[in-house]
């Protein structure tokens, strides 16, 4: 993330800092090496002693370009601290995403208060301004909300075939997945732990994804099976474009992406490479050698 940098002498910016030491948990962040670069004072009552900090034993939430990690201590009660801790390093990027749209709304209301004359056409196009930048903050904060929403159950095992078929259910009454055409391979009786509307969120996030890629038109072939260790892959692969080389390892970062501005936060990757990473497993983008793009979801399987 470029808002999560060392500059030039090594130092975390000062927006970046300001940031940690507001957060209402136990936060630091931490370099490859488990160093902590900053810590906010939470975080140093826990760990009893004063920075440079090394927390053994933490919660950590590594970032999908695996340079920052924000930390927790791993004792901490609470369930939820985790997944705020893994929400951490999305902040500095809604700082500055929210941030846009707000001054062009602050710029547009000063235009519409100017005392000269404004003509029906300026307003028109100004009221219209104002309602897509509080859009954009609306869609931004409710898919943060979501993932950051305490959970009222733990997980528990949940059928993935159906979890599958719903999605796939959700994208053919989406603009963008009506008229592509979805073949699935299932695993009959795999179950994986999550809760409730997890795994659909996921996949139908995963494929609405790929069906944008292809412009709406196109094949995603899907296909669940079974390891010999247990754990479930999931390959969801479309015959879109592909990803570029050096987009491989920011597809999953918050607010990357390469849609025209209005077409999707940038969000909704990143959060699923959250859920996947929270229950235990990993999901991997690369390019199929048949063309296309192609996500691999591997979660632990459940009884």
């Amino acid at each position: 993330m470029n808002a999560l940098r060392r500059g030039a002498a090594g130092r975390v910016s000062a927006d970046v800092r300001a940031l940690i030491d507001a957060m209402p948990i136990a936060a630091a962040l931490v370099d490859d090496d488990g160093e902590v670069l900053h810590a906010n004072e939470a975080m140093r009552i826990r760990a009893r002693t004063s920075a440079p900090l090394r927390i053994p034993g933490a919660y950590v939430a590594q970032t999908p370009a695996g340079r920052w990690v924000f930390a927790l201590p791993a004792d901490a009660p609470d369930p939820q601290m985790q997944r705020l801790a893994s929400l951490g390093f999305m902040l500095a990027g809604v700082c500055h995403e929210v941030s846009n749209p707000l001054a062009a709304i602050h710029s547009m209301v000063q235009i519409l208060q100017s005392p000269r004359g404004i003509g029906p056409e300026t307003i028109e196009k100004g009221l219209a301004s104002i309602a897509g930048s509080i859009s954009r903050v609306l869609a931004i904060t409710r898919k943060l909300g979501d993932f950051s929403r305490v959970a009222g159950e733990a997980p528990r095992p949940q059928p993935v075939d159906a979890a599958m078929r719903e999605a796939i259910g959700l994208l053919r009454h989406n603009r963008w997945g009506d008229d592509v055409q979805v073949t699935y391979r299932g695993e009959p009786g795999a179950v994986a732990r999550a809760r409730d509307g997890e795994l659909q969120q996921v996949f139908f996030n995963v494929m609405l994804n790929a069906a944008q890629a292809m412009a709406g038109r196109g094949r995603i072939d899907v296909a669940t099976e079974r390891a010999s260790d247990g754990r479930l892959r999931v390959r969801i692969r479309d015959t879109g474009p592909g990803i570029p080389k050096e987009d491989l390892q920011r597809v999953f970062e918050p607010f990357f992406t390469t849609k025209v501005p209005g077409e999707g936060t940038g969000l909704g990757l990143a959060i699923c490479f959250e859920i996947v990473h929270e229950l235990g497993g990993s999901l991997v983008a690369s390019n199929h050698p048949g063309g296309g793009a192609c996500m691999e979801l591997i979660l632990p399987g459940a009884a």
